[in-house]
C-alpha cells in the first residue's frame, strides 16, 4: 500500500498535455507538469502552514498584571480588561449627595407659631358662621404645619435609609456604566419616597373617613341640633360639598381623597 501511494504522488498530475503534441514532445511536457504539480503542492502546504501558525498567535492572549492603577491608566486599558476591586460595596454617602427641596409654604411664616396665635380665637369660633375663616382658619394651619413637618421627616427618613444602602460591584466600572447604574438608583429613589409617603397619608385619611370621625371644627360635615316637642334632642349630621381638583364635587364623610 505503501508503494501504491508512493508511485501515485510520483505521478501525481493536476495538468493536462496537448494531444496534438508528438511521443516525445507529450512525455517531456508530462515530466514538466509532475514537477510543476510538485512545487504548486509545496506552496500549498506552506502557505497552508503559515496561515495557521499566524491565526493561532494573532489570538494568543498575554496576560498583564497593573497593580493599582490610576485612574488615567484605567480609562485608557482595552474594554476586556479585568480589573478586581479591594472593596466590592461602599455606602452610597461616601460618593452622593441628595438634597431634598421643599414647598415654599414649609418655611413661610404661614406655618409659625405666631401666625397660628395670632389667628387662634378659641372659643370664640363657635360663634362664627362655619364657612367664616376666623372658624376653620387657625386649625387649617396646624394641620399644613403637621404636614409639614411630618413630610421633612420622611424625606430625611428615607435619604438616611438611602445613604446607608450599599453600591456592590466586584470589578472596576468604567464612567459611564457606573453614572448610568447611579442614576438609576436615584431615579427609583425618587419615585419610590413620594410614593411610600402617599400610601401612608391615604391610610390615616381612609382610617379617618371609614371611622366617621368628626372634625372639631366641622370642616367635613355639620351637626344640627333639634328639640322635638318632647324635649328630646335629635342629632343630625350633614355632609359639606367640596369641589376636587378635577373640577368634580366630593364628600369628605364619604371620599377620602375629597
Amino acid at each position: 500500500m505503501l508503494s501504491s501511494l508512493k508511485n501515485y504522488f510520483r505521478k501525481v498530475n493536476i495538468y493536462y498535455s496537448d494531444s496534438n503534441l508528438t511521443p516525445e514532445q507529450r512525455d517531456h511536457e508530462n515530466r514538466s507538469n509532475i514537477i510543476a504539480t510538485r512545487i504548486f503542492l509545496i506552496v500549498l502546504i506552506i502557505t497552508f502552514i503559515i496561515f495557521i501558525l499566524a491565526f493561532r498567535l494573532s489570538f494568543q492572549t498575554t496576560t498583564v498584571t497593573i497593580s493599582n492603577p490610576t485612574q488615567e491608566q484605567f480609562q485608557n486599558l482595552p474594554f476586556t480588561t479585568y480589573c478586581p476591586c479591594s472593596r466590592i460595596s461602599i455606602f452610597y454617602d461616601q460618593f452622593t449627595s441628595i438634597n431634598v427641596k421643599f414647598h415654599q409654604v414649609c418655611s413661610s411664616d404661614f406655618i409659625s407659631d405666631r401666625w397660628i396665635q395670632s389667628i387662634f380665637t378659641g372659643s370664640n369660633t363657635t360663634y362664627f358662621y362655619l364657612e367664616d375663616f376666623r372658624t376653620y382658619g387657625s386649625a387649617a394651619f396646624q394641620a399644613l404645619a403637621s404636614f409639614c413637618r411630618l413630610s421633612k421627616t420622611n424625606a430625611l427618613q428615607s435619604t438616611t435609609l438611602f445613604n446607608q444602602m450599599s453600591f456592590i460591584s466586584p470589578e472596576t466600572l468604567t464612567q459611564s456604566v457606573f453614572q448610568s447604574q447611579i442614576n438609576a438608583s436615584i431615579e427609583q429613589f425618587q419615585l419610590t419616597t413620594p410614593n411610600e409617603f402617599k400610601i401612608q397619608l391615604n391610610l390615616v385619611q381612609a382610617i379617618t373617613t371609614h371611622s366617621k370621625l368628626q372634625s372639631g371644627v366641622q370642616t367635613n360635615s355639620r351637626l344640627n341640633y333639634f328639640l322635638k316637642d318632647n324635649q328630646q334632642f335629635t342629632l343630625t349630621r350633614a355632609s359639606f360639598r367640596y369641589v376636587s381638583a378635577s373640577g368634580n364635587y366630593c364628600y369628605c364623610t364619604v371620599d377620602f381623597n375629597c
